[in-house]
């Protein structure tokens, strides 16, 4: 049985293009399951954690304690710096029968910035998920519960000096139905709900953010043709519709949309040296008013996996598509993201790692009848560097401590060049 949770590598929550990625499964595939790294789980070896197993139960835990110093906490032109304290746990569990799995997970992770209180934020997400097995055939669901922050450096996101919380609630259901041939189907559904806030510094407010507030469903299936049992050819088609609750600007239209996503490609599975997912399409995105007109765009999932050795790692995930903006002026726009990250095994209890990526996004121009307003805005491009380095020295199954250096930079076509320089040391416990 398998859950396995290291101590991560400890960062501040660095730029991110489209942060829920992290938490939700990727296009294609089926709800509520949990995989581990086979590779990761045997370079370890007597340094993995053990956890506390109950039965057909699994429990692991981690604690961690980090200090350092960020030299823009604001993350934007002529920002300041401050050391930063980092606090955060993580609890897991997974329960495995014959026919039957169910895992639940939860992590908080609290930020101090002692020279620019403002910043402080506490992030927590929650997950819970599960399958059923019905001898060929396999339900599954999940949910998911954000409490996160964006900041200047996010795409998108607006120039604050302080953080923008939000949180976001994910609840999927699919069906994965086995042939007797070499063809399956996975019908799933998907519904997910935005809530922003309003920013506050010294009691002064920033704009209300609940015209962002959205509710998104997306329904689709997915196609997929054995070759081997670990090669798959998928087709995946998938509506999306959002609703927005508030209106973003007395006057004009809502931002509702529907969308249409069509891909596909080939999955060989997460076991062997090399493993790779791709999949490539097209996504439209048509406002319910012809106010905003239409926005199509490619769209592609790309995730790369490479062990050239037993104890160095290497993972490439790409991606392409649109998201909607966090302006009032800022319908929709597309982007693009692509993050290499390189990690080594020294001496089994020496975690190595190296990391760079690059984010773009394209901003249309505003619809003509905003030209004369405040809300005009001509067409924009935002691209976001980064790159880091971190190593974990594993004590013992129990005990780690960590040091980490990131380093993003971002430019857009409005703005100069801001960067922001982070390092961090920290202690990790784990169960």
């Amino acid at each position: 049985m398998g859950l396995i949770v290291i101590a991560p590598l400890l960062l501040p929550d660095v730029a991110s293009a489209q942060v829920l990625d992290t938490y939700l499964p990727p296009l294609g595939a089926g709800l509520g399951t949990i995989e581990t790294e086979p590779a990761q789980v045997q370079a370890l070896e007597r340094y993995a954690p053990l956890g506390v197993v109950y039965g057909p139960v699994r429990i692991d835990a981690t604690a961690a304690e980090s200090f350092g110093y960020d030299n823009n906490v604001d993350r934007l032109l002529n920002g300041k710096g401050s050391p930063v304290i980092m606090s955060s746990g993580d609890l897991a569990a997974v329960a495995q029968w014959t026919n039957d799995q169910l895992h639940a997970e939860m992590n908080v992770a609290d930020y101090r910035f002692p020279s620019q209180s403002i910043q402080n934020r506490t992030n927590w997400t929650a997950t819970l998920g599960g399958v059923h097995n019905f001898g060929h055939d396999q339900l599954g669901f999940t949910y998911t519960h954000l409490s996160l922050v964006q900041t200047p450096m996010d795409l998108g996101a607006q120039l604050f000096s302080v953080p923008i919380q939000y949180e976001f609630d994910n609840a999927g259901l699919s069906y994965t139905l086995l042939t007797h041939g070499r063809f399956s189907f996975i019908p799933q559904a998907q519904i997910g709900f935005y809530d922003f806030g309003q920013p506050t510094n010294n009691g002064n407010l920033f704009t209300d953010q609940s015209y962002r507030n959205r509710v998104m469903v997306n329904e689709g299936v997915t196609a997929r043709y054995e070759l081997t049992p670990e090669r798959q050819v998928l087709v995946v088609l998938q509506g999306t519709e959002i609703h927005y609750v508030n209106n973003m600007v007395a006057g004009l239209p809502s931002r509702d949309s529907s969308g249409l996503i069509a891909m596909t490609g080939l999955d060989f599975g997460l076991t062997g040296p090399f493993r790779a997912r791709a999949l490539v399409g097209y996504q439209t995105r048509l406002y319910h008013s012809g106010f905003y007109g239409t926005i199509n765009s490619p769209i592609a999932e790309l995730e790369l996996g490479w062990n050239p050795t037993r104890l160095t790692m290497l993972s490439l995930a790409v991606r392409n598509g649109i998201e909607d903006g966090g302006y009032e002026n800022v319908v929709g726009f597309t982007y693009t993201t692509a993050e290499l990250t390189v990690r080594h095994y020294y001496n089994r209890n020496l975690v190595l790692t190296a990391h760079g990526g690059i984010q773009r996004a394209d901003y249309a121009r505003t619809p003509e009848a905003l030209d004369n307003t405040i809300l005009r805005t001509i067409q924009s491009q935002q691209l976001i560097f980064d790159a880091g380095a971190g190593a974990q020295w594993l004590l013992n199954r129990h005990v780690s401590m960590t040091f980490n250096y990131n380093f993003t930079s971002q430019n857009s076509s409005d703005y100069a060049v801001v960067s922001d320089h982070n390092f961090m040391i920290g202690l990790s416990f784990a169960l």
